[in-house]
C-alpha cells in the first residue's frame, strides 16, 4: 500500500471513485479539521458543527463512485455551507414555531413536569439505544453518553476512525427517526 499523503487531490478522487478506503481516510485526516472549523465558526456550536462535518463525509463515501468533482476543497467548503445554512433555515423554523406556541398556548411549568418529562425522554431514549446493532450502540454509548473521542473509542475496540465516524452517523440517523416525537419537546425545553 502506498503512501496517499503525497497523492494530489485528483488522485485521491480517482481513488476515492474506485472505492478505495485510504483514499478516503486521507481526504477526512486532510480536510476534516478545517471542514469542522468552517462549520463550528458558523453554527457556534461543538456538536451541530460535528454533526454537519460527519454528514458531510458520510455522504461523500456514500456518493463515491457517481461523484464528479474537479476541486475537492471547493466542494467540502461548498457543501459545509450548504449544510450550515439548511442547519440555520431548521433553527429558524423550530423557532418561529416554538414563539407560536408560547403566544398562543401560555403554561406553567413545575419542577415536577420537568421532571417527569425527563425521565419519559430518558426512557426512549434508551429503549431507542437498547434497539441500535450492537456495535453501533458500544460505540453511541462511549461517545455521547461517556465523552469519549473518535480516536480513543477506535483505539479501545480496535477499529478505524472512519468506522467509528460510521457507526455515530448510523446511530444518530436512527436514534433521530425514533425520539422524532421527543425533538420538539426537547427543543421547547431548552428554551425556557
Amino acid at each position: 500500500m502506498s503512501d496517499l499523503s503525497l497523492h494530489t487531490e485528483q488522485q485521491l478522487l480517482s481513488a476515492l471513485r474506485d472505492g478505495s478506503e485510504a483514499a478516503y481516510e486521507e481526504i477526512f485526516r486532510r480536510f476534516w479539521t478545517p471542514c469542522y472549523n468552517i462549520a463550528r465558526t458558523k453554527v457556534q456550536a461543538h456538536a451541530e458543527a460535528e454533526e454537519i462535518v460527519q454528514a458531510i463525509f458520510f455522504a461523500l463515501w456514500e456518493k463515491r463512485a457517481t461523484l464528479y468533482v474537479t476541486n475537492l476543497w471547493h466542494y467540502l467548503q461548498t457543501s459545509v455551507r450548504n449544510r450550515v445554512i439548511d442547519h440555520i433555515r431548521q433553527q429558524i423554523t423550530q423557532r418561529k414555531y416554538w414563539d407560536y406556541y408560547k403566544a398562543f398556548f401560555p403554561w406553567q411549568r413545575t419542577e415536577t413536569e420537568d421532571t417527569v418529562e425527563y425521565d419519559n425522554l430518558h426512557e426512549a431514549l434508551e429503549e431507542a439505544v437498547s434497539h441500535l446493532p450492537e456495535k453501533s450502540r458500544v460505540v453511541f454509548r462511549l461517545n455521547r453518553l461517556e465523552g469519549r473521542s473518535v480516536a480513543e473509542i477506535a483505539g479501545l475496540l480496535q477499529l478505524s476512525e472512519k468506522a467509528i465516524e460510521y457507526h455515530l452517523t448510523k446511530s444518530l440517523k436512527q436514534l433521530r427517526y425514533r425520539l422524532r416525537d421527543f425533538i420538539f419537546l426537547t427543543a421547547m425545553l431548552a428554551c425556557l
